[in-house]
């Protein structure tokens, strides 16, 4: 039988406000994504009931192998869910959405009493639209400074900005394309603030969401700037 233990896998720029705010049942063991052979071992050692791990972290190449060990490694009643940030709250997903029920709002890990969110909500965190990682590096035009483009969908992206970011902050960004800008507007879905022991200068990332509907120019931007396959992400 599980333990009444969670584990938590992170990327390191995350973990802080992670292990801070991500309500989790019994104790908590956190690990970054630069510790995976301990979590491997507790993980095997504990038998805990649940697995998080960051969504962040999960979507990339090392993320996909890593969870594909835990599954290896895990007792069969362990959940694995993912970490994200919804609606101003740090929460844990399932990996596969629930197929939908009139009515029904998805549980979702939380103190004592379980949280619930809308389910539109959690979709824009994980697979409403695929996203591609930018293939030259790209500096957008946000609110007084500038912003790298890390990866884009037709719904959002992901940026790293000098300019501070908020949660919730709405934000016009004007991204750099052959001939005129592409002007758009956001929503920062989450940011983490982030400055490497190497690096003098500070920033921010995000995640932002587009909120006015500009999704034929941003596909056809999407086409020109970015990769040709998505960034692979595996439910069970």
């Amino acid at each position: 039988m599980p333990s009444n233990i969670s584990i938590v896998i992170a990327d390191p720029t995350r973990m802080p406000v992670i292990r801070e705010r991500l309500r989790l049942p019994g104790q908590a063991l956190h690990f970054t994504s630069g510790s995976l052979a301990p979590a491997i071992e507790n993980i095997r050692s504990y038998q805990p009931k649940l697995i998080a791990v960051d969504m962040l972290f999960a979507q990339t190449p090392s993320g996909m192998a890593f969870i594909e060990r835990v599954e290896k490694a895990a007792p069969a009643e362990s959940a694995i869910r993912l970490i994200t940030f919804v609606d101003g709250k740090w929460i844990t997903v399932p990996r596969t959405p629930a197929p939908a029920v009139a009515g029904a709002l998805p549980a979702v890990v939380g103190g004592s009493k379980p949280l619930v969110v809308a389910a539109p909500a959690v979709a824009v965190n994980t697979r409403r639209a695929p996203r591609f990682l930018v293939k030259d590096p790209l500096n957008a035009v946000v609110e007084s400074g500038t912003a790298s483009l890390v990866d884009i969908s037709v719904l959002g992206a992901q940026v790293v900005s000098h300019p501070a970011l908020r949660p919730n902050q709405t934000i016009k960004i004007a991204l750099p394309d052959i001939g005129e800008m592409l002007r758009v507007t956001a929503h920062v879905a989450w940011s983490t603030f982030e400055k490497p022991k190497l690096t003098v200068d500070a920033y921010y990332r995000a995640g932002i969401e587009f909120t006015d509907a500009a999704q034929l120019s941003l596909e056809a931007y999407r086409l020109r700037h970015c990769a040709e396959d998505p960034i692979p992400f595996r439910g069970r």
